[in-house]
């Protein structure tokens, strides 16, 4: 393996024989720790990614390391994570929450100061673009403006029609069409850690065909070997085959088949992906401690109970909305981690609603009311906010940078000694 990829006269012939590495690798899982146990070729792709002044070499070469299991350090003084709940339309009010917690930071976008970022269905697609596409939070508004419009306007006919022969409301193929265009069809998930300090990304779908329901994350990295992860997962699919797949709504969208698993909206199973982006983590950096959790809700809205008109029992419609709403509740995740994570740790960050908008929302005046509960929400919660980019802010010691130096250079001289 050393001599197949030393034995290049040039940049391009080296390219070639790391992409060849990395679908070996991808190919047969089993044989990625003989590459981590083999000093030498740890050696020769982390003094290259080292020295190289060509970009995409450098991009092919983090790739490689990237389906290894190699992880960088994080880069504050413990692991940052960022979690984005599903919510269709509502998505909007999570990007007004980033949009103040980056004008909280005082300089850096708000993606750059993550490990790990982890969305589901709506959060998926808020995830990809400020983590892979690095779009400012301001363009991530207009191209979600545009798809809701683009997409969720369609006459009631044919939206009864797709539902009765597809079970889908909306036409998934105009919704393919729509990803491609914002996103590209030329990006695999795992090409989205190519470029300086990416962090690592998980887009949460639900598999369907199994025996039970289960989460299933396509993500730009795999776990270093000898750890395995709860969930199933690849990093080999498409961007936009990703998100398609982790957006299936039912009643929506069609399911996606790809390979032989079905997926579905990941809504329907983890609508608040934080216990998962914290158990993908940990499987990424057993060692580290939590630095600062960030969850961003898409909007809740609080139904008092009514005592004036008490019922003695409930419809089949009114069963089956609660069991719904039962599952896709985010708020339930939410105590498990205000009860397990230290209070300057985790921060939720989740806009009340004067209204239950639909996944669907495009009304201008609903839309609008939608902004103004988000600012709202955002006034009342300031000083919530500044703590959250106050608890992100914070550098690693003297003492860290100093170890993860002298690591980093013993590990481009040969001296690879992090445990797996």
């Amino acid at each position: 393996m050393n001599k197949f990829l030393m034995n290049t006269n040039s940049n391009e012939l080296t390219k070639l024989r790391l992409q060849e590495i990395c679908d070996h690798f991808i190919e047969y899982p089993s044989t990625r720790i003989i590459a981590m146990q083999n000093k030498r070729f740890m050696k020769i792709l982390l003094k290259c990614l080292h020295r190289t002044d060509d970009e995409e070499l450098k991009g092919d070469i983090r790739k490689c390391l990237s389906v290894i299991g190699y992880v960088n350090y994080p880069k504050g003084c413990g692991v940052r994570i960022l979690s984005i709940d599903g919510g269709g339309t509502r998505g909007m009010m999570g990007l007004e929450v980033l949009q103040a917690l980056e004008d909280a930071l005082g300089g850096p976008k708000v993606a750059e100061m993550f490990d790990h970022i982890v969305g589901v269905s709506t959060g998926g697609i808020i995830a990809i673009l400020l983590g892979a596409k690095k779009y400012s939070i301001k363009h991530c508004k207009e191209i979600y403006m545009s798809i809701s419009k683009d997409l969720f306007t369609q006459g009631r006919f044919s939206g009864v029609s797709g539902l009765l022969l597809s079970h889908s409301y909306y036409n998934t193929k105009k919704w393919i069409d729509i990803l491609i265009k914002a996103i590209g069809d030329d990006w695999t998930i795992l090409d989205s850690c190519r470029s300086l300090n990416a962090p690592k990304l998980s887009i949460i779908s639900c598999v369907v065909n199994a025996s039970m329901l289960q989460p299933y994350i396509f993500r730009n990295y795999e776990y270093p070997p000898g750890r395995d992860g709860h969930f199933r997962g690849d990093c080999r699919d498409m961007i936009w085959q990703a998100l398609q797949a982790s957006t299936a709504a039912p009643g929506y969208f069609e399911e996606v088949l790809l390979g032989s698993v079905l997926h579905q909206d990941g809504g329907v199973l983890a609508n608040n992906p934080t216990a998962i982006a914290l158990h993908e983590a940990r499987m990424l950096w057993p060692n580290e401690r939590f630095q600062c959790v960030v969850s961003v809700g898409n909007g809740h809205h609080v139904n008092e109970l009514d005592t004036t008109h008490i019922k003695s029992s409930t419809g089949v419609q009114e069963k089956i909305t609660r069991i719904v709403d039962s599952a896709t509740d985010t708020e339930l995740v939410h105590l498990c981690m205000h009860d397990l994570l230290p209070a300057n740790t985790y921060f939720r960050l989740n806009p009340y609603m004067s209204f239950p908008y639909t996944l669907d929302e495009i009304d201008p005046d609903k839309l609008a009311q939608m902004q103004k509960d988000a600012r709202l929400y955002i006034r009342r919660n300031h000083a919530k906010i500044e703590d959250t980019a106050e608890a992100l802010l914070i550098r690693p010691s003297k003492m860290q940078l100093i170890s993860r130096q002298l690591r980093d250079f013993s590990e481009r001289h040969g001296l690879y000694t992090r445990s797996f």
